[in-house]
């Protein structure tokens, strides 16, 4: 009764055809337009949240470094900064600061003891750092934290810019 088709050779379809192959693609391109912005905000969030973390981590190491019993630094205002060329410390304010990283009893020395004595070479991975000030907007090229230590020893830190830690979560 059939036998019409049994005599009919099957049609080797073993692959996919033009129109599937652009459907596919096209589909691909939407997705990637629509997700490609998304994911360069997370790595650029992701680079600000490493900056702010090295940032931490330094300022963790001066403060273990004063703390330590055996070391000593002086009362005084510490600058630490992490630019695009690396990181420093800097001792007093204004024009009067003097770079203190490198040296015998220096307190860029003391902190190599507690964050390794690459601490120096730790750059910026973001260049979209902002600082606001006067109600506008200018992009910096290095975040610094002043540490202020007291003749008690005690140590306070601010931040700049002043809002670190907000802009990582943008």
């Amino acid at each position: 009764m059939f036998k019409f088709l049994k005599d009919r050779k099957k049609k080797d379809n073993k692959g996919f055809t033009l129109v599937e192959l652009v459907i596919v693609v096209a589909i691909l391109a939407i997705l990637v337009g629509i997700l490609a912005p998304q994911y360069t905000k997370y790595v650029e969030k992701s680079r600000k949240a490493a900056d702010a973390s090295n940032l931490e981590n330094l300022v963790t190491a001066f403060k273990t470094a004063a703390s330590d019993g055996d070391d000593k630094i002086a009362a005084g205002t510490y600058t630490i900064t992490i630019a695009d060329t690396g990181s420093k410390i800097t001792s007093g304010t204004g024009d009067s600061a003097s770079d203190v990283s490198t040296g015998e009893g220096k307190a860029g020395t003391l902190i190599a003891s507690y964050a390794g004595s690459d601490w120096t070479g730790t750059k910026l991975k973001s260049s979209k750092w902002e600082k606001t000030a006067d109600g506008s907007t200018s992009t910096v090229k290095a975040i610094s934290a002043i540490l202020v230590v007291e003749n008690d020893g005690s140590i306070s830190v601010t931040y700049d810019p002043t809002n670190i830690k907000e802009q990582t979560s943008k």
